[in-house]
This record gives structure tokens, sequence and C-alpha cells, in this order.
């Protein structure tokens, strides 16, 4: 370890590329961790709610509806299928509206909101985007469903939101992907050819520890050790500054995305960043002293 600092100590520029080099690679993967976590939330938060709703006729029959269901049951696709009555549509609008009056209906003259005035229904949660052509097509077939005077049957459906927000998902995961890739090849290379200088520049001594007996490994262990150093101090900073980069966007994201995502970021979820970040640096450090240490071992043969 002293050796390690004292060779920091002499090139402290090349420590400053170093663990800038490092810094920066952990932070667009800290950045991108949380892009992908919360892609993740939203996904599975639109995946977990009806995505297709369809309004039935005043005089459907209770069998009507469980035929309906069972269709949609046991359409490939569907992954749930439940009736909402009208007295559940009312429990779900005054949820929806909250104590507001108006919408209540209870100082206007359109009367108070009442549950024969909504319309039951039947929502269905699809497990894949692709069916939701396949479950409007059976949906429109139904005698119960109702449809306006023009004749079009009354379904709400969110024609391919969810379709292209996974589109947009995979591309910013696919689009972050290459570039911590290439970020790391840059990162592993930095760092190689930083340990590789120091340990030609020390050429001198490391040939008389040679002559007087000194192994491979005790001779590349202090350039293993300032490596991992370098490893260390760029996670460290790369997770302070998505850190940052959280708390500022905070005010930003929490008004848009806070009924899906809960803001602050809980804790142990910067923890967890954190600890992910330390490992991932201490990976790529060792990798790049491994190589030039392979390097030197190469041509001391």
């Amino acid at each position: 370890m002293n050796t390690a600092l004292k060779n920091i100590r002499r090139a402290p520029f090349q420590a400053l590329s170093a663990v800038f080099i490092i810094s920066l690679t952990l932070f667009v993967v800290g950045i991108f961790s949380l892009v992908t976590l919360a892609s993740h939330i939203i996904l599975l938060n639109f995946e977990t709610k009806p995505q297709i709703i369809a309004y039935l006729k005043d005089d459907h029959t209770t069998d009507q509806v469980a035929g309906l269901i069972s269709n949609m049951t046991s359409t490939q696709g569907v992954k749930n299928a439940i009736y909402i009555s009208k007295t559940d549509a009312l429990e779900i609008y005054k949820k929806s509206v909250g104590n507001d009056p108006v919408l209540l209906g209870t100082v206007t003259d359109w009367g108070i909101v009442t549950a024969d005035i909504l319309p039951a229904s039947v929502e269905i949660t699809a497990s894949d985007p692709s069916a939701f052509n396949t479950i409007v097509s059976i949906l429109g077939k139904s005698d119960i469903v109702s449809a306006t005077p023009q004749g079009k049957k009354e379904i709400d459906f969110p024609q391919d939101v969810i379709s292209e927000l996974t589109k947009w998902t995979n591309a910013i995961r696919g689009a972050g992907l290459i570039l911590i890739i290439a970020l790391t090849v840059v990162c592993i290379l930095t760092v190689m050819i930083i340990i590789s200088m120091k340990i030609s520049g020390r050429r001198t001594e490391i040939s008389t520890l040679k002559l007087l007996g000194a192994q491979n490994f005790y001779i590349i262990k202090p350039y293993i050790t300032e490596s991992l150093i370098y490893g260390l101090l760029g996670a460290f900073f790369g997770w302070t500054l998505s850190y940052i980069a959280l708390l500022y966007s905070t005010p930003f994201l929490a008004p848009r995305l806070g009924g899906v995502i809960s803001f602050p970021i809980p804790y142990w979820i910067n923890l967890f960043l954190l600890v992910g970040l330390l490992a991932f640096g201490l990976i790529l450090s060792l990798i790049s002293s491994l190589f030039a240490a392979a390097r030197f071992v190469k041509r001391s043969r």
C-alpha cells in the first residue's frame, strides 16, 4: 500500500486521469442503472393496470357478463379480466375526484352523481401489447358492449402507448449499453496504459528486484493495489455525481412520475447502487492492472 501511494504521489496527473475516466464510466453506469430501474417500474405500472375497458349496455345479464369474462380469460395474451358494476364505477369515480363538490354534482344543476348514470364495464389487462387488436376485435363482436349512436363500440384502450413505451425503453437501454461498453473499453485501456507506463518507468528498480530473487507477483502487487485505489476512488466519485444528478432532477421528475415512482428515492437504492459501482470499479481496475501485469511478465521472460 505504501509503495502504491508513493507511485500515485510521483505521478499525480496520471492518477487523476485514471480516476477521471473511471468516474466518468461509473457515472454513466449509475445513471443508466437508475433509468433502467425507472423504466421497469413505469412499464410494470402500465402492465398491471387495466389496459382495455369495454362499457356494457344497461340491460346486460349476469350470464352474458360471465360468458364475456370467460371468453376473454381464455384468449391468448389476456392476463386478467374483471367486471366493474355501476356501484363499483361510482366508488372509483369518487376516489378519482376526491371531495370536489362540482364533480360530485352537489353544487350544480346536473344533480348528484349516482351509480345509475355510470356504465358498467369489463376491464381487461393484457400480458402482451400485441394482443390488443385481438382483444378489441372480440369485444367488438359482443352483443352486451354498448355502442355510440354512430354504431361504434365504446371500447377504451391506449392504442400503441405501451408498445411505443416498450420500444423507447429498449432503445434507451440499447444506447446506454453501447455507451457503457465503449466507455468500459476506453477505461480499461487507459488504466492499463497508465500502469504499464509506471512499470516501465521503474524498469531499473524492477530489474534490481529480480536480480535479488523477487517473484513477478511481488513486483506487480503495488501496481495492482494502485489500480484498485483508482477503482475505489472512481466508483465513489461516479456514485457521488449520479447522486447529485438525481437530487437536482427530483424537482423536475417528482410532479411527472410521482404517481408511479416514489420520491425521494429510498436510501437503500442509493446504497445498493454505491455497492454495485464499487464492485464494478474494482473489477475494471483489477482487469486493467492484470492486463498491464501480463505485459510485464511477458516482457520479462
